[in-house]
């Protein structure tokens, strides 16, 4: 098993199994295919706008690079509604937390957009009318929450990684660290709100 895929399926083995995707969520996305794709290009649009409009989102980007990111996009959302939502499909967003971490995307701009993608489906099944728009939208939710799991787990097993590799300290020693840190500065708060 490869080490991406590896991070992928921890992510995913940590959620629990009622909120994961399922394949019955995959099947309603491949039910919906062909009108899924006739939205790219209003997702598209919708995205980057978004992204261009909020300054601390629009700092991420080069000057002129928006046309290849919105290429990227229509990819992922291609490779997303086309399928299959497998292993190597989460293998590859566990990718895509490495990518976010060499350009600067924060988590919470991540999240937020995984959100805003399963909110324009949203969106777009009730003004369509979908008889199964309930269902499509479960499907792009629980979908958006394993994405954002994957990501962030991603992101956040690299950093360690990285700091391994540049400094020897062993995952676990930080994930120690870590819990040391965060006791001390809970403890900061307890007294400063007494």
């Amino acid at each position: 098993m490869t080490q991406i895929l590896q991070f992928a399926k921890e992510a995913l083995e940590q959620m629990p199994p009622e909120t994961r995707f399922r394949p019955e969520d995959a099947a309603t996305i491949a039910r919906h295919k062909d009108l899924l794709l006739s939205w790219s290009e209003e997702l598209v649009k919708a995205f980057y706008d978004t992204l261009f409009a909020h300054p601390p989102t629009k700092k991420v980007f080069r000057e002129g690079e928006r046309p290849d990111r919105e290429e990227t996009l229509r990819a992922w959302w291609r490779r997303t509604v086309e399928g299959p939502l497998d292993e190597g499909y989460f293998a590859w967003m566990a990718k895509v937390g490495l990518v976010h971490v060499v350009r600067g995307v924060e988590n919470p701009m991540m999240l937020a957009m995984a959100s805003f993608v399963a909110e324009f489906v949203e969106k777009k099944a009730h003004e369509a009318g979908l008889p199964e728009a309930p269902s499509l939208v479960e499907a792009f939710f629980r979908l958006s929450m394993a994405v954002g799991a994957v990501i962030t787990h991603g992101y956040d097993r690299y950093r360690a990684l990285a700091l391994y590799n540049v400094a020897g300290m062993e995952p676990s020693l930080l994930d120690r660290l870590t819990v040391e840190e965060a006791k001390g500065f809970l403890e900061t708060l307890r007294k400063e709100e007494a």
